[in-house]
């Protein structure tokens, strides 16, 4: 069962940094406290810190970011919104809104949502 362990630990360190150095962090924290886990454990740490590091190394840029806004449907919108975070949202309403200005101004139009209210 120990070798079983030890061979699990050295293909998760030697396939991911990232996860690597977690677990290492993670071992170290354990042996420290004199705490033992099954070979099981590892393999289900490894395996969802590899996860997490794809979808990190699979991040979409912003400017895919803002391809994915223009190309979602309607019934697909809300997932897609709400998964964004608010840096991510923060640059598609700016780049959405310099893309409207553009528009009003090549065709010399008003934009009716770019008024200022009068007070009286």
């Amino acid at each position: 069962m120990t070798q079983l362990y030890l061979f699990e630990k050295e293909q998760v360190m030697k396939n991911k940094d990232y996860v690597s150095d977690i677990m290492q962090k993670w071992y170290d924290a354990m042996d420290k406290h004199n705490i033992g886990v099954q070979p099981k454990c590892v393999t289900i740490l490894g395996t969802i810190l590899a996860e997490y590091e794809i979808k990190l190394k699979n991040k979409p840029s912003k400017e895919d970011l803002f391809d994915q806004y223009m190309n979602t449907n309607a019934g697909e919108f809300d997932a897609f919104w709400n998964r964004l975070s608010e840096d991510e949202k923060l640059y598609i309403e700016t780049r959405r809104q310099q893309m409207r200005d553009k528009y009003y101004a090549e065709r010399n139009l008003q934009d009716d949502n770019r008024k200022a209210l009068l007070k009286g």
